[in-house]
């Protein structure tokens, strides 16, 4: 019997439901057999002749083009690797000289971007053989082929997935579809995913858990729901939608999944939703105290755990009432057919993780902690069994951190910085915050902040960007020279303008800042952006306000004066409107076509700003990896 595949399973589907919902989008619901026809419509434009043909990467602010294009890729029998649309150019071009594609999918907005990178680039392979640009909309539909994907038999050439590395180059992790397909099998029975089945995809492209984000519901029957906007809603905004969406099974980061603690009576207004499953970064004792608080046992958090270079999530937790006071909450047991040791002493050390299907390894066949026979890897996280067989991990054994569920190399970030003319001495290291993890970094010499922070975003990806910069006269060190970074002071030892507030309202916006930038003080002059409010803190700032002071602001009126002074203003100014607009919907009736009291702030509000990834995004929008 034929062994099934990511595509198979899927175009069984396909046969099977037809026009049934594949996608929930701003832009409408996408069909199984609408989505079967774009599928179709790249097939036919990726199938080459050669053997084997190269990568193709993937640019697209569009999920539903950016799967399209993957399924694509899978029946064309090509290797696909899916990145942000706001990767940095610099971070692009180490991308394209490690892939060496043959074709890049990738939007019109960006084809020109991504064109001066490749001239730039200029190494042998892209003079020897051009990429060749494929915008989504030159891609004509064709005719579903689903019977025949349904049966065939093809290669698995896999994914390429890219992190950060230890030289300041991306690395490329190739991924097995094969293993991503484990993975869908195990969560689909696991936790009752069939047909209509309603999924959350809040994951960017550039991360490997969209796979399962999108797969998971596809290949059995059900529905991705995609939130409109270039980033993940949050707080009450994320409460609003995965009810108007009916989301039933939620995956994200723990940094998306906190903001929800900002809506007021979420149980009760997500009767849907009956599991959230969490993955990129520690999930905290208070988190599930939280939840437990608000769902009880009504819905469950499950706390997920596993490297990208084991294909996503390897480790699984249902979160109980103890967790609740866990220090760290556990990341459970192994899913079927995954084995893993603790290597060390004492009972912490090394997890070693074993798969039942081979490791491709990394890109370029780069060492790394893979073993001779491809089924082992050595993670690089500290961890101890506990006495009832389920695994804690207890965090890094070297430079890697996660930063909003993205993985980040501190020494990746210090050698960036490092390379700026007026920076003398720098290390880079995580803290932790109630908001979550906040990236500071420590330097030494004359460089001026917004210098710094702006050469920091050309040379790194934006996750990879401090969100503080702390200036120092020198770096502690250890006494064999190393940075101690248990010396290193908490950053925010103060405002930048030094600027004081004026009124209440000015202290209670500084006080919201102090606590999403892990800073210990605000200048009503300011600047968010400047201080490290990415795209994610800016709408859980949006979003904290609406809640606390009732005023929709948009995006654009608040980047116009992204400062404490200006964003007091612009809450007055509304106030004051919709006070006018309650008192004129009371004694006046409403123009013909228009519903009284509206006020010109309602409907009028934004997602978060593009160019930032999970987040924080968080991040990105983000997950990746651990």
């Amino acid at each position: 019997m034929t062994e099934s595949t990511i595509l198979s399973t899927w175009a069984r589907q396909v046969v099977r439901l037809g026009p049934a919902c594949a996608l929930d989008t701003a832009d409408g619901p996408v069909g199984y057999a609408d989505l079967a026809a774009r599928v179709a419509g790249y097939e036919a434009r990726l199938t080459t002749g050669g053997s084997p043909a190269p990568p193709v990467l993937l640019m697209s602010a569009d999920p539903v083009e950016v799967i399209a294009a993957m399924l694509g890729c899978m029946a064309a029998g090509r290797t696909f690797a899916p990145v942000s649309v706001a990767t940095p150019a610099a971070v692009l071009a180490g991308i394209l000289d490690a892939l060496r594609p043959g074709t890049a999918v990738v939007d019109a907005a960006h084809v020109d971007v991504l064109r001066d990178v490749l001239h730039d680039v200029r190494h042998a392979a892209t003079a020897a053989a051009p990429v060749e640009t494929l915008c989504p909309q030159d891609v004509v539909s064709g005719d579903a082929s689903a019977d025949r994907w349904a049966d065939a038999t093809v290669a698995d050439h896999g994914y390429v997935c890219f992190t950060s590395g230890t030289t300041g180059r991306p690395k490329g992790i190739r991924g097995s579809l094969r293993a991503v397909r484990h993975f869908v099998d195990w969560e689909r029975a696991e936790f009752g995913v069939g047909t209509g089945t309603r999924v959350s995809q809040l994951t960017s492209p550039g991360f490997d858990a969209f796979l399962r984000d999108a797969f998971v519901p596809l290949c059995a029957g059900g529905t991705v729901c995609v939130p409109p906007g270039a980033t993940p809603p949050v707080g009450d905004g994320l409460a609003r939608w995965l009810a108007a969406a009916r989301v039933e099974i939620a995956h994200c980061v723990p940094t998306v999944f906190r903001t929800l603690r900002a809506a007021r009576d979420v149980a009760d207004r997500l009767p849907a939703l009956r599991a959230v499953l969490l993955a990129g970064e520690p999930l905290h004792a208070a988190d599930v105290a939280w939840w437990r608080g608000s769902f009880g046992d009504r819905a469950a958090l499950v706390n997920l755990y596993g490297p990208s270079e084991t294909t996503m999530t390897k480790f699984f937790r249902r979160t109980t009432a103890d967790d609740a006071h866990a220090r760290p909450v556990p990341v459970g047991r192994p899913l079927p057919g995954v084995s893993f040791r603790v290597l060390g002493a004492g009972g912490i050390g090394e997890i070693e993780i074993e798969t039942p299907f081979p490791l491709p390894g990394y890109l370029g066949d780069e060492p790394g902690g893979f073993d001779a026979d491809g089924r082992r890897f050595r993670t690089g996280d500290l961890g101890r069994v506990r006495a009832d067989g389920e695994l804690e991990v207890l965090g890094r054994r070297d430079g890697l951190v996660k930063v909003n569920g993205v993985r980040v190399e501190l020494g990746e970030v210090e050698g960036a910085l490092r390379l700026h003319e007026d920076v003398r001495d720098v290390v880079a290291a995580a803290v932790e915050h109630e908001e979550g993890t906040v990236l500071a970094a420590y330097h030494v010499g004359d460089a001026a902040e917004a210098d710094l922070r702006a050469h920091a975003r050309r040379l790194l990806t934006p996750a990879a960007v401090p969100t503080v910069f702390v200036p120092m006269a020198e770096i502690p060190r250890t006494l064999n020279g190393k940075a101690d970074r248990r010396r290193l002071p908490r950053p925010g030892a103060g405002p930048v303008s030094g600027s004081a507030p004026r009124d209440g309202l000015e202290r209670d916006i500084m006080a919201i800042w102090a606590e999403l930038l892990g800073l210990a003080a605000i200048g009503r002059d300011d600047d968010f952006v400047r201080l490290g409010g990415d795209s994610l803190a800016t709408a859980r700032l949006l979003d904290r306000l609406r809640t606390r002071h009732g005023v929709e602001i948009p995006l654009r009126t608040f980047l116009s004066a992204p400062t404490v002074a200006g964003l007091a203003a612009t809450v007055t100014a509304l106030r004051a409107t919709v006070a006018v607009g309650s008192v004129s919907a009371g004694n006046e009736a409403a123009a013909p076509g228009e519903p009284a009291g509206r006020t010109p702030s309602e409907g009028a509000a934004e997602s978060a700003p593009s160019g930032s990834e999970p987040v924080p995004a968080v991040v990105a929008a983000g997950e990746g990896g651990r």
